[in-house]
Order: structure tokens, then sequence, then C-alpha cells
């Protein structure tokens, strides 16, 4: 099987992660290609950049996550869906959803009982998603893996919980 699906980073600072703690990447869907299968979404991630504190990441956000922001024509075959902002131990941080308009923040879960249904709804979703695939139905199933995506968002690492929610109600987070 000659299946092809590019990784390209962006804007990467060569600095090492120890000394940059904090990272931001693009998640969204890449084509796969093959000759004998067609073509098929592929959730993939682009690391955008690295930095020194959580406010520059947050910037670097809502600059990327402006219409333009992403440019389509360095990744061809790539739409972008959420933008991930993650520690230097790779624990989610906080994570936004990419729309026409500007970068909507996805609100941290605030306990391990909202965040274990969280996960069942997602876990729905995608399930819903494989349902529409196999109807032949893409859009509706890229809609519902969106929409699932979205939920993961909420799934901030613990130790980041008060803090995301926090930075949230800061001016800089709007």
């Amino acid at each position: 099987m000659n299946t092809h699906v590019s990784r390209i980073k962006i804007g990467v600072t060569p600095v090492t992660a120890a000394g940059c703690p904090f990272s931001l990447s693009c998640a969204g869907e890449a084509l796969a290609h093959d000759p004998d299968l067609g073509v098929w979404p592929v959730q993939t991630s682009i690391l955008l950049g690295r930095f020194r504190a959580v406010g520059e990441v947050m910037a670097c956000a809502l600059r990327r996550g402006q219409q333009g922001g992403i440019r389509a024509d360095l990744l061809p075959g790539f739409t972008p869906n959420f933008l991930i902002l993650m520690d230097g131990q790779q624990r989610l941080c906080l994570a936004g959803r990419i729309t026409l308009a500007r970068l909507v923040w996805c609100n941290p879960v605030a306990s391990d009982a909202e965040a274990r249904h969280v996960v069942q709804q997602a876990c729905q979703l995608r399930a819903q998603a494989m349902v529409a695939l196999d109807r032949d139905a893409p859009a509706e199933a890229q809609a519902l893996r969106f929409r699932a995506a979205a939920l993961d968002g909420r799934l901030v690492d613990p130790l980041w919980r008060e803090t995301a929610a926090t930075l949230l109600r800061q001016p800089l987070a709007a």
C-alpha cells in the first residue's frame, strides 16, 4: 500500500524543548492517497513553534487562529481544526477551535467526573462519524469528528485546569 501524508513544520524556532517549555501545534485532517483505496482523511498535527512563556504561546495562538493565520497554500490537503498548547511534559494546557472569524478557546473541564462525561460524548460522536462514513456521507463524518475534537479540547490536564480557566478570563484570551 502506497500512502502519503505530509508533516510540515512551520515557524519552528531552533531551540530545545528544555529552553522552551510550551509548544503550539495545529491539529486537523490531511488527505491520505492510495492508488487502490482512494483518498481518506487522516488525523494529524503540525508543530507551529516552541515558546518560553504561556503568554507568548497564547498570543501566537490568537494570531494563528485568525483568518489566514495558517496558510492553506503551504499545507495542501490539510484542514486545520484546533490549536493545541502543551507544556514541556506534553500535558494539554489549553486548546482552541479555529473558526472563520477567530480562535475560540475550549472551556476546560472542571473535574474528573466532567472529564469522563466529555470522553463518553466524544466517543459517541466518533462512532456516529464512522456510521456516516459507512453511509458515504464524508462531510457529515468530518463535522462529527470535528465536534468530537472540540470536546477533546476541553480535556485539559488536571494540573492545568485552574490555570487555564484563569487565563481564559484575562483580556489576552479574548
